[in-house]
């Protein structure tokens, strides 16, 4: 997590950046309840995802839960059941046309990863604007819809599992403008959440979102 320095210089950046989205729309939250955003942001210190130039702005969720509702697993997980993410329903960010599902893939053990298919099981959602956005890492065969249905804002598309270039079960999010080789990154914007930063509550906001927050969908 960021140090209480630098998350007291994110908060008016947040701020700042909260009215404008480059997809065009504001995104839901994929889930319900109360997760972590342990990367986001636009710097690859925040963000692992800016090296990639078509994950840009790319966001991972993991949910929390434990007596201090800050913790991602149970003590000394072994396995990917162990995570609180671990068959959380996953849902539609936006409304759109499902343009891609891949839906075989298994999920893996802890501790490995499957490099050669790095976003495991996934599914892409063209929007009207036409922007694509990315799910990754979705339990195997737990994917509920096909390509070319039109999915609605919040619809369960899966269930979150632990396939693909992964550590350990989470919810990717991420915004191309196109489907090319050359494809860059949006910075998604969401919206009607309650977000947790260094302690300070934000009610009913509308941000980007960066490493570090607790998020609550409304």
């Amino acid at each position: 997590m960021p140090g209480r320095a630098q998350v007291r210089r994110l908060i008016p950046v947040l701020l700042a950046l909260g009215a404008t989205s480059a997809l065009g729309q504001d995104l839901r939250l994929p889930f319900t309840g109360r997760w972590f955003v342990y990367q986001g942001g636009d710097t690859p210190n925040v963000n692992h995802h800016m090296s990639v130039r078509a994950q840009w702005f790319g966001v991972d969720f993991a949910k929390v839960g434990g007596d201090s509702q800050r913790e991602l697993s149970v003590p000394n997980p072994t396995k990917p059941q162990d995570f609180y993410c671990w068959n959380e329903p996953v849902l539609s960010p936006v409304a759109g046309e499902v343009h891609t599902v891949v839906n075989h893939l298994p999920d893996n053990p802890l501790g490995t990863r499957d490099l050669h298919n790095p976003a495991g099981n996934h599914l892409v959602i063209a929007t009207r604007e036409g922007r694509f956005v990315f799910l990754a890492h979705f339990q195997r065969a737990s994917i509920g819809v096909e390509k070319g249905a039109q999915v609605a804002t919040g619809q369960v598309l899966g269930r979150c599992g632990n396939s693909g270039n992964t550590d350990f079960p989470h919810v990717h999010v991420h915004v191309q403008d196109s489907l090319v080789s050359t494809a860059m990154g949006q910075n998604p914007v969401f919206a009607r959440m309650d977000v947790e930063l260094n302690g300070k509550s934000f009610k009913a906001v509308t941000w980007p979102l960066i490493r570090g927050l607790f998020v609550t969908a409304r």
